[in-house]
């Protein structure tokens, strides 16, 4: 019976013994897992201490390039050649154009309110015609003035879209359709801008430009119904002040009438006796030209 208890003793006794190696064993494990990891997070901060993730790659391999700038005037401009450079700047002329053409959107959704407004109200205090004379020289000039606001706001967009694509000097880009499509949109919003606000003298460059840019634009009515209005508008201007050369008025006569021959002849045709009416007018204001010339 003794010997049954003794070995009863002893079985429990090993039990117990076997049960704390065991738990000293995990514990000692967990301990050295715990340790790697926070040597490891140690290890990852100072690494992160040392190199800094900049999520705009301002560092190349050691490099930090965020304020470089090449001494080397070349080697600036051929950053430019480059495509992706090429691209940044067509997207910040594309939003420039959108802001524009948004400004211009805003003021006509803004007068056609206005316009409901006038027309629906009842103007019970007008007694005498004067009075609604008066109010309606008012309304009109209010909505004059929010449409030339607008308008040279957006001009502003435009100029700087302008601008910005002037800059592109990737070759792959410059001939690409869809470069040209937007690049001709953006000039003739630019044109009949201008030609509102009275600016005559800045669409004869972009004019001359846009029908060089693509086939289609040569065939453009309204762009030499514009160009001629442009070039007569200067050819009186150098004319009435006076300080202007013989050659340089002559310059832009003979330009406004060969901008209203092709005008004409686009939306008439050669044949036709609207044409040829036009050339007994441009023949008799060129002689015209001639005697005033020989008479000085």
């Amino acid at each position: 019976m003794k010997s049954n208890s003794i070995a009863g003793k002893t079985a429990v006794l090993i039990c117990g013994i076997f049960l704390t190696y065991s738990f000293l064993n995990t514990a000692s494990a967990q301990q050295s897992e715990q340790a790697d990891a926070n040597k490891q997070q140690t290890e990852t901060k100072n690494d992160a201490k040392k190199e800094p993730v900049n999520p705009n790659s301002d560092v190349k391999d050691g490099w930090r390039i965020s304020d470089y700038k090449p001494y080397i005037a070349s080697l600036k401009e051929l950053e430019t050649l480059s495509e992706e450079y090429s691209e940044f700047l067509l997207k910040r002329s594309i939003d420039e154009y959108a802001k524009g053409l948004d400004t211009l959107d805003d003021m006509e959704t803004e007068i056609t309110r206005l316009k409901d407004i006038y027309k629906n109200k009842k103007y019970l205090n007008e007694k005498w015609y004067w009075q609604e004379v008066d109010r309606k020289n008012a309304q009109d000039r209010y909505i004059s003035r929010l449409k030339t606001e607008a308008k040279t706001k957006s001009i502003t967009y435009f100029t700087k879209a302008i601008n910005t694509m002037d800059e592109i000097r990737s070759h792959d880009l410059i001939h690409n359709e869809k470069y040209l499509t937007f690049k001709s949109r953006l000039f003739r919003i630019y044109v009949s801008t201008q030609y509102d606000l009275g600016n005559l003298k800045p669409c004869i460059p972009i004019l001359e430009r846009y029908i060089t840019l693509k086939d289609e634009n040569r065939k453009d009515l309204w762009a030499y119904k514009y160009m001629s209005s442009c070039y007569a508008f200067m050819e009186t201007l150098l004319d009435k002040s006076g300080k202007s050369s013989d050659e340089d008025i002559v310059y832009y006569k003979n330009k406004k009438n060969q901008a209203l021959l092709k005008a004409v002849e686009i939306q008439y045709g050669l044949e036709s006796p609207e044409f040829k009416e036009l050339q007994i007018i441009v023949q008799l204001d060129e002689k015209k030209s001639e005697v005033i010339n020989v008479n000085k």
